[in-house]
């Protein structure tokens, strides 16, 4: 990139809205995750979609992507010089955003590893266009990029990385101007260890073998024997059958660890452009309801520990109050019933009315609840 350039990027860079996010997207030259061959970076500044994209020389020569050529990337740098030289130092310390942020973080490791090892950088906070999107817009029928951009009536070329990236970047603004998410990420540490990644479902159960029709015991000295290894495969049976439900109980109960993490994504109490006041009063006869990827804290004493973990973005913190029990993260939406007012933090009582929780009372920021 020329310095001009360069200087422009900066400059709009620096004028954007303070907490807005970066978008990343990038193209593979074939079915290899190290094989980044074009890069494209997004945001939104003073109003307007800007966006700068990168050529980058993978590998090998092996081309199958619909529109870029070897010829394309012949003179460009590899992959780890691009991002050492021009987009790392663009986006140390800032949000970042992108579609499926999961693929996309394992493919720049993957392809910055490639030529040069160990790839860093420092941990920050994404948000996910797929995951808000699917967590927020309940009648999208897929979340795949064309479809959610389509309901938000966003243009994209999807074989130009430049223009998903704006795409992506123009998505992220528009739930953060409908939604509450403007203060949500998720850890880039969490997405490069699965935090995104869906559970592979369970092995499927053991089936035992039909029975058999007992055969007449043949004469002679091997009877005996015959008639004891029977005897002693019913006791290895039964220690088989034991130790496979034990560690599908072990395989369930991790992947069950995973989806609750990844269902996780508030770094604090969402806020609304007109929050809830202190003293509101919810009709004690209605229900309402906490939609996917809000949260009950059960202990009051504990609200104050949380709050403050959230403002310090001490992840570590709350996923220990996450995992002693303290806080239930709702994985779908759930009807409770709200049982006091709103206190000065703007948090009410509430008793949950279904699911795996119901009958469990706690404390919920009364900006997350809705009718």
């Amino acid at each position: 990139m020329n310095e001009d350039l360069t200087k422009d990027v900066l400059t709009s860079l620096a004028q954007r809205k303070p907490g807005t996010s970066i978008t990343i997207a990038a193209d593979l030259a074939n079915d290899n995750l190290n094989s980044i061959c074009c890069i494209s970076l997004a945001w939104i500044c003073n109003g307007n979609v800007h966006g700068v994209s990168y050529y980058a020389k993978p590998p090998a020569a092996e081309f199958t992507a619909r529109k870029i050529t070897p010829a394309m990337v012949s003179q460009s740098p590899s992959f780890a010089d691009l991002w050492d030289v021009e987009i790392a130092p663009l986006l140390k310390g800032e949000v970042l955003s992108a579609y499926r942020s999961e693929v996309l973080f394992v493919s720049i490791k993957a392809s910055y590893e490639a030529t040069r090892t160990p790839f860093h950088m420092d941990d920050t906070y994404v948000r996910d266009l797929k995951f808000l999107a699917s967590t927020y817009l309940a009648d999208l029928g897929n979340d795949s990029l064309v479809t959610i951009l389509h309901y938000m009536k966003i243009p994209v070329d999807l074989d130009s990385t430049l223009s998903r990236a704006m795409a992506c970047a123009c998505g992220i603004d528009w739930l953060e101007n409908n939604y509450p998410v403007s203060n949500y990420g998720i850890p880039l540490s969490a997405i490069m260890t699965g935090a995104l990644q869906s559970p592979p479902p369970p092995p499927p159960p053991i089936e035992e073998p039909p029975d058999t029709p007992d055969e007449e015991e043949p004469p002679g000295k091997y009877a005996r024997i015959i008639q004891y290894t029977r005897m002693g495969f019913i006791p290895f049976l039964i220690l088989c059958i034991v130790l496979t439900v034990y560690y599908m109980h072990r395989y369930t109960t991790l992947h069950q660890n995973i989806v609750d993490f990844s269902k996780y994504s508030a770094t604090e109490a969402p806020k609304q452009e007109h929050p809830v006041a202190a003293g509101t009063v919810f009709d004690p006869d209605a229900t309402y309801i906490m939609v996917r990827g809000t949260y009950v804290i059960l202990d009051p004493d504990d609200i104050a520990d949380f709050l403050q973990a959230a403002q310090d973005q001490n992840m570590y913190k709350i996923r220990v109050m996450v995992r002693a029990g303290k806080i239930i993260i709702f994985a779908a939406p759930v009807r409770i019933a709200v049982t006091s007012e709103t206190d000065e933090r703007g948090f009410v009582a509430v008793k949950i009315l279904e699911g795996d929780y119901v009958g469990t009372t706690g404390y919920a920021s009364a900006n997350m609840i809705s009718k």
